[in-house]
């Protein structure tokens, strides 16, 4: 699956005021008893201020800082900012202005935002990696302050910022204003000592400063007596406070107020409106409503919403009448009302000026867009209703927005036309259709170019509609290989290159990479390696960044089924470092990085990061439909079950198998979803659920690629569990030579994997043998573990005598040894013995300090090993002699012995002893 682009440059651009601290307003009421409070400023990594709206957060914040004349970094936050790309130019831009110099080398990786160019810019922990490791020492604190954090909803921030919490210079603190707890690990900082509050009850004016705030702004004397009571209403909210002062001009009016809110918040608006605006100049009171819709604003878009040629008067006398208007930076280029304020003055435009609503956010749409701001400038397009300026912007910005990973805005856009608006545009369609098809909306596609279908061919000329013709036919082979029509997909992919004409690059490419993905499942791993690597160079030189991204993902799952898993490990590291230098963090393309690194990491036993690999997946597909998490609940499953860890597996397992039930997928996905399916019921002796799934299996295709192999294996492991052992080798056999035929090699690997057990089954010792001995040679170049250990406790045994009885090259005696070490210590959801007593073990049987002193004296012959072996086995006497070939009485003979030597007279207590020295190899 691959998103399309264009190669248009998108540079980011910053309003200086949201990384500037604001001035505190005039009549500000100090809060010493908070001021206390945070002394020891080196005692806390983060100060948390939080409550609802109106409190005072960012005011007492500001005032804290200034009082204590702190060095201070401040980031004004908006909800443009889930955007990691402004997110993080804005953090470092507001660091590098309050610490000069600071941090110019990684200001410089995050303010490269042209698409089209090679960048360093990782993903915000990485980014944050590089920052520490570039900020200079200081003697003093400095303080970061991320105002208004609750309008960050992106998880991938939070995520960065708990990292950063975690691994920030000690003389770096962080304070956030939010009105909700932001998830960021709150409640270990409180449990580590690390987290200073201040929340809405502390927050909230007492009677002393109440009376000392109203006292201040009044115009006569009040009352302690009054202000208890309407604090006591109040309780304490700033501004509420605030309105009061703003309104009350003398006793009868306090105690008017006092009624008002006693009636209720929606009869304090009607106060605000008959008394604050009726008292307001007509001039002012037309520039309060049209600027409201502004989240802030400068002169500019002042005199554009207003038409006022010089505004500043005006600000000026807002600001001095404290109508609640808050400059962003000390030059006071940059304003904004207060959120109630600004809700409060929206509300009188609708009433009083209802036919200029729509017009004043054109306005401001372009005005936006004429200072760079094309994300600001859609979003009064919206407010607006403006299809056509919508569409516009979409034809100038919208593969921007999907290359930037704006997916939310680009969405809103696309959804605020209609569908028959969009089938007569052939830009609107394929933006629409390639934004279905990066969400997994497959189902989706169709409909909307068959809607276009229905009209651009009368609209276009016919060289222009082949062109667009060829785009479809693009779009639609993609979807085709997602949905595992192969041969369906190079066809298609094969027509649009033959209709589109040299300059489509961005369809030609995709196209390439298309018919590289079909090569790949048909088992023509070469070709289909330099095609993706074609596409990947094409891809950079025009700049179309997502197909880039996806290219390198095929080249990496190219790598692994030829058994190259570092480079393919490699190559994510690659896939990863261009999307987090793009910021598309947010891209659901990411989950596939995500998810084929885990199946590594999980194959070189890598655990702990296979796990994080996981989230990572899950945390790209936020937003998506469930059923597209199943590969990422697949992998959570598998690593549950080798860490032991029962409970968590049982639950991922049945989640695996509620989302099989309620969606139908590609057969890659369904191989490995039964692959795990399939190792938890071998691990619980499920016989009841292999049996039953094996009469609903999928039929077995032809094996030229990793999934059709895992299918035939799924078949092969099923039969061997229900005693089918002969016809599961005879398939696997015949899988192995196509694996061969094309270089598939980490399925040669598996391959050698599962005939060792399956012959040793069979007691098939040297054909077993062989088979392990094939597999550790090639895990010499796969790195394998994992598929190792899915074999489970009797692997100990094979390996022992492997060891014992072939010459192993060094790197193979290693790998040995190592998933010795780990079987041992592998926990196991059965507690059953699982192995079998076997000549390999005695040396190691010897070596326990508890086995019986007259075995040690006397030792077992080799046929007495044995005939023990065999009784542990549960064999009869006649049942032994059978298999031995000698006559019973030979075997009661080896049976005294054999007692006499274990001072044991029963058989039972053969068969404990059997299990108690095996246990010890066995481990837990």
């Amino acid at each position: 699956m691959a998103p399309n682009n264009s190669n248009d440059n998108a540079a980011l651009m910053l309003i200086p005021s949201k990384f500037s601290q604001p001035e505190c307003p005039c009549h500000t009421q100090p809060r010493e008893r908070l001021h206390l409070r945070l002394e020891q400023l080196s005692a806390f990594s983060l100060l948390l201020i939080h409550s609802p709206a109106g409190y005072g957060k960012t005011t007492f914040a500001n005032q804290w800082l200034r009082t204590k004349e702190l060095d201070t970094a401040w980031y004004s936050l908006d909800p443009s900012d889930n955007e990691e790309i402004r997110f993080a130019g804005y953090l470092l831009s507001s660091l590098n202005q309050a610490y000069p110099n600071s941090c110019e080398a990684t200001l410089a990786i995050a303010q490269q935002t042209s698409l089209a160019q090679q960048t360093s810019f990782e993903n915000l922990e990485q980014l944050f990696v590089r920052l520490f490791s570039e900020l200079p020492p200081r003697d003093t604190p400095l303080i970061l302050v991320l105002d208004d954090y609750h309008l960050i909803e992106n998880p991938s921030i939070h995520g960065a910022l708990r990292f950063f919490i975690k691994h920030m210079p000690r003389w770096l603190k962080l304070v956030i204003t939010s009105r909700t707890l932001p998830p960021l690990g709150i409640a270990s900082l409180r449990v580590q000592g690390k987290l200073q509050e201040v929340n809405a009850t502390d927050l909230a004016f007492d009677d002393t400063e109440a009376l000392a705030l109203l006292n201040q702004r009044l115009p006569f004397k009040a009352d302690i007596k009054q202000v208890e009571r309407i604090n006591q209403q109040i309780e304490g909210w700033a501004s509420a406070l605030q309105l009061i002062a703003l309104s009350a001009t003398d006793d009868s009016s306090f105690e008017r107020l006092h009624e008002e809110f006693s009636r209720g918040y929606s009869h304090v608006l009607d106060y605000l409106a008959e008394e604050v605006l009726s008292q307001t100049p007509e001039n002012v009171r037309q520039f309060l409503f049209r600027t409201s819709i502004l989240e802030r604003f400068d002169e500019r878009l002042a005199s554009a919403v207003t038409g006022l040629e010089f505004p500043r008067p005006l600000l000026e006398q807002v600001e001095r009448s404290g109508l609640f208007l808050l400059p962003q930076d000390n030059a006071r280029n940059w304003y904004r009302y207060h959120p109630l304020f600004a809700g409060f003055l929206q509300h009188q435009l609708k009433i009083s000026l209802p036919d200029e609503e729509t017009a004043l956010h054109t306005v401001a749409s372009d005005t936006w867009l004429e200072l760079g701001f094309p994300h600001e400038a859609v979003r009064h397009a919206l407010a607006a209703s403006d299809s056509e300026r919508i569409t516009n912007l979409l034809r100038k910005e919208g593969w921007n927005f999907y290359q930037q990973g704006q997916l939310r805005i680009l969405q809103q856009c696309l959804n605020a036309l209609s569908s028959e608006h969009i089938a007569q545009d052939p830009v609107l369609t394929l933006l629409q259709a390639w934004a279905a098809q990066g969400r997994f909306g497959f189902e989706q596609v169709e409909p909307v170019l068959l809607a276009a279908e229905q009209h651009l061919p009368s609209q276009l000329s016919p060289e222009e509609w082949r062109a667009t013709h060829g785009e479809f036919d693009t779009l639609r082979a993609q979807v085709a290989i997602n949905q595992g029509r192969v041969e369906d997909a190079e066809q298609l992919a094969q027509q649009a290159l033959e209709q589109l004409p040299e300059e489509k690059h961005r369809a030609r490419i995709q196209a390439l990479t298309i018919l590289g993905e079909a090569g790949f499942c048909q088992g023509r791993l070469s070709k289909a390696q330099t095609r993706m690597q074609e596409a990947e160079q094409l891809a950079r030189s025009r700049g179309v960044t997502q197909t880039v991204i996806w290219s390198l993902c095929q080249q990496s799952e190219n790598c692994i089924a030829q058994g190259f898993l570092q480079k393919a490990f490699n190559l994510q590291d690659k896939a990863l470092q261009y999307a987090q230098e793009r910021h598309l963090e947010e891209l659901p393309l990411l989950e596939f990085i995500h998810r084929i690194r885990a199946q590594v990491l999980w194959e070189w036993h890598h655990l702990d990061a296979a796990n994080q690999a996981c989230k990572k997946g899950l945390e790209a597909l936020e937003g998506q439909d469930q059923r597209w998490q199943l590969q990422c609940v697949v992998l959570e499953a598998k690593i549950a079950q080798s860490r032991g860890e029962l409970d968590i597996c049982r639950a991922r397992i049945e989640q695996v198998q509620q989302l099989l039930k309620g969606s139908s997928y590609h057969s890659d996905w369904l191989a490995n979803a039964h692959a795990t399916l399939m190792t938890y019921w071998e691990s619980c002796n499920d016989q009841e659920s292999i049996r039953g799934w094996l009469e609903d299996a999928p039929p077995l295709p032809l094996a030229t690629n990793h999934f059709a192999q895992c299918h035939a294996r799924n078949w092969a492991r099923a039969q061997t569990c229900l005693g089918n052992t002969t016809d599961a080798i005879e398939k696997i056999l015949a899988i192995q030579q196509v694996a061969v035929r094309c270089q598939l090699v980490t399925d040669q690997n598996r391959n050698h994997i599962y005939l060792a057990r399956a012959y040793w089954q069979q007691e098939d010792r040297q054909e077993a043998l062989d088979h392990l001995h094939q597999a550790l040679k090639l895990a010499t170049t796969t790195g394998f573990i994992g598929s190792f250990l899915r074999l489970g406790k009797p692997l100990i045994v094979m390996l022992k005598a492997l060891k014992k009885e072939r010459d192993l090259e060094l790197m193979e005696s290693s790998r040995t040894d190592r998933l010795l070490q780990l079987l041992q210590h592998q926990k196991d959801f059965s507690k059953a013995l699982r192995i079998t007593l076997d000549e390999s073990l005695i040396e190691d049987i010897l070596k326990q300090p508890d086995i019986p002193e007259l075995i040690r004296a006397t030792p077992l012959t080799r046929k007495e090993w044995q005939v023990l072996s065999l009784i542990h086995a549960g064999l009869s006497n006649d049942q032994i002699a059978q298999q031995q070939g000698v006559a019973t009485s030979t075997i009661k003979t080896h049976i005294r012995s054999l007692y006499q030597k274990l001072n044991i007279s029963q058989r039972q207590e053969a068969i404990k002893l059997a299990d108690r020295m095996l246990s010890h190899i066995q481990g837990e």
